[in-house]
């Protein structure tokens, strides 16, 4: 397998994998036209012609080179907010006290806040459930660390993850249901498909600017803020592995967590490295690697074998092929050790 930027000729295999992903995803949603302009937005960001700055949109396609066939998707934003607000409930911690009677009450409390504005957002993150073996989707979400890492100046200092907070599947959403569906009249999927595909205006018309105290709704609803779908469990735990964590931050509509980190401190960024190619050729003894070209609109990721050799490394034929490497050209790598498999 390996990861590539996506071109205007993966739209109907991106809308087939939005299709699969089903509900709660925002940043990938079903839907023909929303898809078709996120791609386009990415492909004239690889081109070097992006809206406007720190606007900078890319989507990267996982290919099975065996078929041709796109298996996932994955992607990333330069800055949040800067068009449209980007709205996130925080969690704050309210004491009061009486002398008489006496009395001490400690309360958490929801606030509709804007903090996470101009931060870069991780998204976009899924892979068919054949694919999900062989530590293919570890690689399809590191890969967008190592795109960070070979071009740092176009991401803000702070990363940011918004995992799909808890539902049953069918659309059943205790968070949303118990609180934002009062002010939006419209049932979660509906709510959810709108904020993907026409943008988030109608939660600054709709929603309520006062903070919410969280004691106040139904335990069903307490229960899950900060609590992740259940299949998305495995991709906040390899994000927590690479130094996320969730800070109080929660999706405004399924309250999932908003998982975030300084992006100089993500292991995947922090401890890859570059070498020369030296060497092209098999050995099944060396240890495998997540590896990427360096290059911008070219962008390959692949995982491969490499060991040291003279100045620099030697690298498999077939992760040559993949990468689009020859011998005297650099990459970026890191050991593909970790088995938490992706969601």
């Amino acid at each position: 397998m390996f990861i590539r930027p996506v071109t205007m000729n993966d739209h109907a295999a991106v809308l087939e994998l939005a299709q699969a992903a089903g509900i709660g995803m925002t940043s990938l949603p079903p839907d023909n036209d929303v898809l078709l302009d996120k791609i386009l937005r990415a492909v004239k960001t690889f081109d070097g012609q992006p809206e406007g700055e720190g606007e900078e949109s890319f989507l990267f396609v996982m290919e099975d080179p065996s078929s041709g066939k796109i298996v996932g998707t994955t992607g990333i934003w330069a800055q949040v907010g800067l068009k449209q607000p980007f709205y996130s409930y925080k969690i704050n911690t309210i004491t009061q006290s009486c002398s008489s009677p006496e009395i001490f009450s400690k309360h958490q409390m929801l606030q509709v806040v804007n903090d996470l504005t101009g931060t870069s957002e991780i998204g976009s993150l899924f892979l068919l459930p054949e694919y999900r073996r062989d530590r293919q989707g570890r690689l399809l979400s590191l890969c967008r660390f190592l795109f960070m890492a070979d071009f740092p100046e176009l991401f803000a200092e702070t990363v940011i993850a918004e995992m799909r907070g808890w539902h049953d599947g069918e659309g059943n959403a205790p968070f949303y249901n118990s609180l934002a569906r009062h002010f939006f009249e419209m049932e979660f999927r509906e709510a959810d498909y709108t904020n993907a595909t026409k943008g988030n205006q109608f939660i600054a018309d709709l929603m309520p600017k006062y903070p919410i105290y969280v004691s106040l709704l139904p335990k069903e609803a307490q229960a899950v803020i900060g609590k992740p779908y259940a299949s998305s469990e495995p991709a906040k735990a390899l994000l927590e592995k690479q130094g996320f964590r969730w800070k109080g931050y929660v999706d405004i509509f399924d309250g999932g967590p908003t998982m975030q980190a300084e992006r100089e401190l993500i292991t995947t960024i922090r401890d890859s490295q570059q070498w020369e190619v030296t060497a092209i050729d098999d050995d099944m003894d060396a240890p495998k690697y997540m590896m990427t070209n360096g290059k911008f609109s070219a962008f390959r990721c692949c995982a491969g074998r490499m060991r040291p050799h003279g100045d620099g490394v030697m690298i498999s034929p077939k992760a040559a092929e993949w990468l689009q490497v020859e011998k005297g050209d650099m990459i970026r790598g890191i050991e593909h050790q970790a088995k938490v498999e992706m969601a």
